[in-house]
């Protein structure tokens, strides 16, 4: 019993120990005539441009190549900044809910929550959210039947200084 172990061991790894000597063989004799029959040109390596450094000399007409150029267009998104701010302005527009709908004398207004439960009545014209959010419209969409509150949110480039408007639609929430 202890030769047929031993001969279960023994016999595959002679058999491979001879299969990697072929292949070892075969692959060193297909190098050796690859290497001789193949030949890539080489190209030589291209000179070196010497480099000398010049003196960079201000002139006040030119524009600093190490400050921002500031567009000269006229701002038009440019918002009042000297307005009294309203309370829905001191929340981030993503923290704030819009939970419902309510009418008094033929108007419609909004209802807003805000992350510490406080409830605020909105209604277009009214800012909402850091970024000077301005209520533009409280409509019914019409395909999924809920109410939308569009707000034109004004934003400054902190590199150009210029304001962009988005836009941005909260849904009404449903009660969970």
């Amino acid at each position: 019993m202890m030769r047929i172990r031993y001969l279960f061991v023994v016999m595959p790894a002679i058999l491979l120990a001879a299969c990697g000597g072929a292949k070892e063989d075969d692959l060193t004799q297909f190098m050796n005539e690859a290497s001789q029959t193949t030949f890539a040109p080489i190209e030589p390596l291209p000179q070196v441009q010497g480099f000398s450094p010049q003196q960079y000399n201000a002139d006040h007409a030119l524009h600093d190549p190490f400050v921002p150029r500031r567009a000269t267009v006229k701002n038009t998104f440019q918002p009042d900044l000297n307005r009294h701010k309203e309370p829905l302005e001191a929340y981030p527009l993503e923290g704030l809910k819009f939970v419902g709908v309510m009418s008094k004398k033929n108007k419609t207004f909004a209802t807003i929550q805000t992350p510490d439960n406080m409830i605020y009545q909105v209604k277009p014209g009214n800012y909402m959210g850091e970024k000077l959010g301005q209520i533009t419209a409280l409509t019914e969409n019409s395909q999924t039947l809920k109410y939308e509150l569009k707000v034109k949110e004004t934003i400054q480039d902190t590199v150009t200084g210029e304001w962009t408007e988005q836009m941005t639609t909260l849904e009404l929430q449903e009660h969970q």
